[in-house]
């Protein structure tokens, strides 16, 4: 305890900052990346194949999304509302639009939901499940499989916490998600069962975790506590994933405080930022401004952010140079080793100076400079004469 108080003080005075030590869940699988790079930050056990409860609502979602009308209205079948733990407690015939139907499903983890909108847009569960999958080898989710639109157990549906990272890094892309998964109440339409239309946010790390924006918990008695959250500090979000806790959310917390002070993302360029300039021989003009083809970000522990280095990396060019011209790339470097990288391009076009440009360039170039110089003769010539005329005390009168 007294070791852990004066390196508390050190840290305090110098302003060192030493690696923390990572936190203890009670999670069997954990994961933290970054949301647009995908950079692991922290995993334990990430590719343990675990059940994974309603985290299977993403990948559900999604598909409704790319593939159905938000505005269609899905009837509830005789399947779908028998259904295990049926929290809509949807009557056969009822109708929903989909786009109500998708903040039940991702919110209150609609089990019903989640068949009737399958069948709505597959005709069958069955086939829905087949899309299920096949969207999972697209996403190259190698150690996933489903067996339902929904998440109770079964032999065959399981996934892993880098496997759903992954997948929630494809979700939050469209804008449609992300809008429902932020959500923390609101009110669908329905045209049965007028006294439940109230859906609410069931995890609870969404009204206390700071800049927290979504994702989907999930729990079975199998898979056990399951979450996988979002949260956005400084325009800077980060993915984590636990499964198979006791507490989910104190994890996710513990998860999220962790990565933010220990690690930071550094801005070394923006989309079209000037980062530097090329020389090109016989051109017009000689230097061409250089910009980053795409933002230069990189995430690293606190401790080294001083030590990242933006190095400029040219290929030789020659004229002419066309705007956009790929001319290299922009490297990040840290402690000798290049951690990320962006290509480089021309700012604007540089032509070739040709011979007879030169020439006429010259010819020009001269004029420009007799005139010049006999405007300064004539000024300075007429000048003179006036200081004569002064001189002499000679009054011209005007006639």
């Amino acid at each position: 305890m007294r070791q852990a108080i004066i390196l508390c003080l050190i840290w305090c005075l110098t302003g060192v900052a030493y690696a923390l030590p990572p936190p203890v869940l009670k999670a069997k699988s954990a994961i933290v990346v970054d949301a647009e790079t995908g950079q692991v930050l922290y995993e334990l056990r990430a590719d343990e194949r675990r059940p994974m409860a309603s985290t299977t609502k993403m990948m559900t979602a999604i598909l409704l999304i790319e593939r159905g009308n938000l505005d269609d209205l899905v009837v509830a079948t005789e399947n779908a509302i028998h259904t295990r733990y049926a929290n809509l407690n949807m009557t056969p015939g009822e109708t929903i639009p989909l786009r109500d139907l998708l903040y039940a499903i991702l919110l209150r983890s609609s089990n019903d939901g989640s068949v009737a909108a399958a069948e709505y847009l597959c005709g069958t569960e069955e086939r829905f499940v087949q899309l299920m999958n096949e969207k999972a080898q697209e996403l190259g989710l190698t150690n996933t499989h489903f067996a339902n639109p929904h998440g109770l157990d079964h032999p065959e549906h399981y996934s892993t916490a880098r496997d759903l990272a992954t997948l929630a890094r494809y979700c939050i892309q469209n804008p449609v998600f992300n809008e429902i998964v932020r959500t923390r109440r609101v009110r669908i339409l329905r045209s049965v069962n007028q006294q439940d239309v109230i859906v609410t946010a069931r995890a609870k790390v969404l009204k206390y975790l700071a800049g927290a924006d979504g994702i989907k918990s999930g729990y079975t008695a199998k898979a056990g506590r399951c979450f996988v959250g979002s949260v956005t500090r400084d325009g800077w979000r980060l993915i984590s994933v636990v499964l198979g806790s006791t507490d989910a959310d104190s994890d996710t917390r513990a998860l999220i405080e962790w990565a933010y002070k220990q690690y930071t993302r550094i801005d070394l360029a923006k989309a079209g930022g000037t980062v530097g300039a090329v020389q090109v021989d016989g051109a017009e003009p000689e230097s061409v401004p250089v910009v980053a083809s795409a933002p230069l970000r990189v995430i690293v522990p606190r401790r080294w952010e001083d030590e990242v280095k933006p190095v400029l990396h040219l290929t030789p060019v020659h004229p002419p140079i066309e705007r956009g011209q790929p001319l290299g790339e922009l490297r990040a470097v840290l402690r000798g080793k290049v951690v990320a990288k962006v290509p480089v391009a021309a700012a604007v076009e540089a032509r070739v100076v040709t011979g007879s440009a030169l020439t006429v360039w010259m010819v020009l170039g001269g004029i420009a400079w007799l005139v010049s110089y006999y405007a300064r003769r004539g000024l300075l010539m007429g000048y003179r004469r006036a200081g004569n005329v002064r001189r002499s005390g000679i009054m011209r009168r005007e006639e």
